[in-house]
């Protein structure tokens, strides 16, 4: 029986950001801040940390044009402020502006050739214009990078899905949960690609894992479903 089950897709950008809000009272301590920032830059127009952090919390606001302008108008003042760079890639690619995005994070890894994220979010822009062997050769810079970065190893799998090859993938999302025991994800898209290879007992194992560390998620459970149900008919056929 062919197993059908959506696997989880790739892991959200991770911006180098260089203001962090809390949840209580954002809105108004973002515009709060937002003022705080333009009174700088009408006071030393020239000053690149403010633009990049007013670029981050127009982000925030959803405001993406003017996000844009801003971490250019940094790298207008530095052009070697490399999270401006790796900013302007996260908000081009939230843009759907993909072309845009792979140039400026190249320009990141050109600039600072030990900068991980922004390798990683190249990796994903590239997995977005299904340029999979780019988006690979980024992950496993990642990785090189960093060892222990799980998302690095996660993202290769999901990387390797999309090409077919679950062999390699099955291995990307162990090295995951190996190096982030709690990682459900990884748990829950390996299961899922073990079930693809008809592994039903080591995807059950590892289903399971992920319904422990992540209860409210409702996938493990459809997906131990659909593998129940296949173990059952494979059990039917056999017995006739």
């Amino acid at each position: 029986m062919k197993i059908c089950i959506m696997f989880v897709s790739v892991v959200f950008l991770v911006a180098g950001v260089g203001y962090g809000q809390n949840q209580e009272g954002k809105d108004e301590s973002v515009d709060i801040s937002v003022k705080a920032f333009q009174q700088a830059i009408e006071r030393n127009p020239h000053y690149a940390e403010a633009h990049y952090n007013l670029g981050i919390l127009y982000s925030e606001k959803g405001m993406v044009e003017d996000a844009i302008q801003e971490y250019k108008n940094a790298l207008e003042i530095n052009p070697n402020f490399v999270k401006a760079y790796n900013n302007l890639g996260v908000t081009y690619y939230e843009a759907g502006q993909l072309d845009e995005a792979v140039g400026v994070l190249e320009k990141a890894v050109e600039i600072s050739p030990q900068y991980r994220e922004a390798y990683y979010n190249l990796g994903i822009v590239y997995h977005e214009k299904k340029q999979y062997d780019m988006a690979i050769d980024a992950f496993n810079k990642t990785v090189e990078l960093d060892p222990k970065f799980d998302k690095g190893y996660y993202n290769l799998g999901v990387t390797y899905t999309s090409m077919g090859n679950i062999d390699e993938a099955i291995n990307s999302f162990k090295n995951a949960i190996n190096t982030n025991p709690g990682y459900s994800d990884a748990y829950y898209n390996l299961g899922v690609a073990c079930a693809k290879k008809d592994q039903f007992d080591e995807a059950i194992k590892y289903l399971q894992r992920a319904q422990e560390l992540n209860p409210d998620d409702y996938r493990p459970y459809f997906a131990l479903g659909v593998i129940y149900q296949a173990k059952q008919k494979t059990k039917e056929s056999g017995e006739k």
